[in-house]
């Protein structure tokens, strides 16, 4: 019985390894599409950038577009059919994670409230399926999370990931091998860039500790976050943990670009890369 279960594991382990194959995505958060030609001459000189390299996939990072959170569901509409014209550039597939810019009509401006059937992140999920997924790639699973809760009361948002999502994290994890490499996105900061200049920051929250936590018997290998602009990368018991920066108009020429992830067998390169466009300040 237990030459079985030696046998069992070795070939589940041979299986592992030869399913980890080589390979290579682009990490892109705060990308801020709109109806804006510079901005959009802009983006199209970064898809030409992002083309040469020939990576898998691209991931986003959240923010894709600016802003749904401010208007009604017919001018978000045109924010997103925007994006997809936009998107369709790229030669590789586009994984999203969801960000704060793409909750619909949240705020006081929009002028419309959860009573709309596209409020808050209904049109993203009509459109692109469920805010929180997972997907496989070569041996290796990735999360992508919400890290967004909307406070109806008070027109706005906060960071978070709600108790519906802590579940289907749980049980994703019980159905996931120990061993697979695991890769986290979520827009809002798990580790906070600003807490590593600033005393009075605080460089993670209790709720997002606790959900890391759920990770902590796996073989979590990335977690990727965007929102503050920032690029950081940070290398901790194993585990990279990245802030992908911006091309966003208005962000810092040393933040402005992108991330790109090089998969190695069981090892990650992780690069930042400039973006070549013309720089452009606010």
């Amino acid at each position: 019985m237990n030459r079985f279960k030696l046998s069992v594991l070795l070939v589940l382990q041979v299986t592992l390894l030869f399913a980890q194959k080589n390979f290579s995505f682009v990490y892109l958060p705060d990308i801020h599409l709109q109806p804006d030609s510079a901005v959009l001459a802009s983006f199209e000189q970064l898809v030409k950038q992002i083309n040469k390299l020939k990576p898998d996939f691209v991931l986003t990072g959240g923010d894709m577009i600016y802003t749904a959170k401010n208007v009604n569901d017919k001018k978000a509409e045109i924010l997103f059919n925007l994006m997809d014209k936009e998107f369709r550039s790229f030669r590789m597939p586009v994984y999203l994670t969801m960000g704060n810019h793409e909750n619909v009509g949240i705020t006081i401006e929009s002028g419309i409230d959860k009573t709309n059937p596209n409020w808050g992140k209904q049109m993203f999920e009509k459109r692109y399926g469920s805010r929180y997924y997972t997907f496989n790639y070569n041996g290796w699973k990735y999360f992508i999370l919400d890290g967004i809760k909307i406070l109806e009361r008070e027109k706005n948002y906060t960071q978070g990931i709600d108790s519906a999502q802590i579940k289907w994290i749980k049980s994703e994890l019980n159905a996931t091998a120990k061993e697979t490499p695991l890769v986290i996105s979520i827009h809002t900061p798990v580790i906070n860039p600003h807490a590593l200049t600033s005393s009075s920051m605080r460089c993670i929250s209790p709720e997002i500790e606790a959900v890391m936590g759920l990770f902590g018997n796996h073989n979590l290998k990335l977690v990727l976050e965007g929102h503050t602009h920032l690029y950081m990368n940070l290398y901790f018991h194993g585990i990279h943990y990245l802030s992908g920066g911006s091309t966003a108009t208005g962000t810092t020429e040393m933040d402005d670009g992108f991330i790109e992830v090089k998969i190695h067998k069981d090892d990650e390169l992780v690069q930042f890369i400039k973006t070549y466009r013309p720089f452009i300040k606010n």
